[in-house]
């Protein structure tokens, strides 16, 4: 098979409005890559600041739709390029330090990136889920715009953030040639939304079975940021994750820990914590990435190391939550592997 690098085109802020871009229906897709550029200015506040990679949050929603009705991908654009920087071992490009605290903007230029996957990361054979797209019906890429004032966390008070222009531009990966009746798997990936309302030892999330699972990222988020003290560690804290079938129990963590051993499995540099002004630009500290806690199964890049689910009758995660703020939120964004359907053939 050969690569095609190509541009696909851009989207235009439409603010709180949906807007769709065909995809071609060409090739099989290894991935689409995406850049933000915003234009804004903001109105002086007294308190608060932006949000964790700001100006992600203006993407409030991405979704890449098949056939009309068959949703491959589904997420946010700021936990995207978290996501991206655990599975490329580095964080997409962000210039938005500009942004930092809460004083007056005027006519402000930032960016930031990140990536769509079909092809497998960290995986023997990454082309086992290329997303091939000759034979689809449609195939859009659907972007939900959100307000200036996403970008700010909670305790922001300024009057506005004005968007003057945005543009979301869009390109792709894609594999030219692929042998007549290649099947592959679908890499889906989705997010459940649970909110945290009190402390409890046993807060119960339960996710979907019949597939496989390659891996299960955990976000937590206070008012507005991301957090570690949803899940604490300390000393007098080492509150758990558990995720189970029943009383078979397949990851138990305490999360802390397990955000330190992330950070080696994914070979992360975090040279900034997400609620400072380096969260918008790069510096030259080391901590854990705050509020992600990432829940692997494929240790050795073959995909036949899945939570295979197709004959489990639940999937439930078990959580030891403390409830630090007043919009406490706990988000799962799950990479689920599809087998390709199996085609029956008559006899001779």
């Amino acid at each position: 098979m050969k690569i095609l690098e190509r541009e696909i085109g851009s989207i235009d802020y439409a603010e709180n409005q949906t807007r769709t871009l065909p995809l071609p229906r060409n090739y099989a897709y290894r991935c689409l890559d995406l850049l933000l550029m915003v234009k804004l200015s903001r109105a002086a506040g007294s308190e608060g600041g932006p949000q964790d990679s700001a100006p992600a949050q203006l993407v409030r929603n991405i979704m890449i739709r098949a056939n009309g009705r068959d949703v491959v991908k589904n997420y946010d654009m700021e936990t995207l390029h978290r996501i991206c920087e655990q599975r490329h071992h580095v964080r997409p490009y962000i210039s938005a330090e500009a942004l930092s605290g809460y004083g007056a903007l005027t006519d402000e230029m930032v960016y930031v990136a990140a990536r769509i996957d079909f092809e497998m990361w960290d995986a023997v054979r990454p082309i086992d889920t290329l997303l091939d797209s000759a034979g689809l019906a449609t195939l859009e890429l659907i972007v939900t715009w959100g307000t200036g004032l996403d970008i700010m966390n909670d305790t922001f008070d300024g009057a506005s953030v004005t968007i003057t222009s945005a543009t979301l531009f869009v390109s792709s990966v894609e594999a030219v040639g692929v042998p007549a009746g290649t099947a592959f798997m679908m890499n889906k990936e989705f997010m459940i939304r649970s909110q945290v309302t009190a402390a409890s030892a046993r807060h119960q999330i339960q996710l979907p079975v019949s597939n496989l699972y390659r891996s299960i990222v955990i976000k937590t988020h206070s008012d507005g940021d991301q957090v570690n003290t949803i899940l604490p560690f300390g000393l007098a804290n080492q509150n758990t994750i558990t995720l189970q079938a029943g009383t078979e129990v397949f990851k138990y963590r305490i999360a802390g820990g397990l955000q330190a051993s992330n950070r080696l499995d994914t070979e992360m540099q975090i040279p900034e914590l997400t609620a400072s002004a380096a969260a918008l630009n790069h510096r030259l500290l080391e901590n854990l990435q705050e509020g992600y806690y990432i829940l692997e199964f494929v240790k050795d890049g073959r995909l036949t190391e899945c939570l295979d689910t197709s004959k489990l009758s639940s999937l439930e995660l078990f959580l030891d939550v403390a409830n630090p703020g007043t919009d406490d939120f706990i988000d799962v964004y799950c990479t689920e592997l599809i087998r390709p359907a199996v085609v029956a053939t008559a006899a001779a």
